[in-house]
């Protein structure tokens, strides 16, 4: 039996969401809280030791990446190493172009939750 191909087009099935009464620590939205340098997206949410990042690249699970994020004139600069990454949907750019988006898990070194900033490193 021959199976259907699927659509570049097509993105994969959603991810399994994490129940939240497992969770250690609750998720917090932010918005206009970018990824600058080398590793460029948005912060979709943070915690007190984590945040899930967004990009159109896929970086290594268990690996470690210095991480910058800009926030207005602000600039914050954290350790983290990733604890999942998937690839959520395919963003069309022209005919025959696609442009991946990734989301992942990033577990920051180091950091504190302070109400009055975003976070702070030691």
């Amino acid at each position: 039996m021959q199976m259907p191909q699927q659509s570049r087009a097509e993105a994969p099935p959603p991810a399994p969401e994490v129940d939240p009464e497992r969770r250690e620590h609750r998720r917090h939205a932010v918005s206009n809280l970018r990824l600058s340098g080398p590793i460029r997206g948005d912060v979709l949410n943070t915690s007190p030791t984590g945040i899930a990042v967004q990009t159109n690249e896929s970086l290594r699970v268990g690996w470690s990446y210095a991480f910058k994020m800009k926030h207005g004139s602000d600039l914050i600069r954290i350790p983290g190493k990733i604890q999942w990454c998937r690839l959520v949907r395919l963003m069309r750019i022209d005919e025959e172009e696609y442009l991946p988006v990734f989301r992942m898990g990033v577990e920051l070194a180091g950091s504190v939750w302070n109400k009055s900033q975003i976070y702070v490193y030691p």
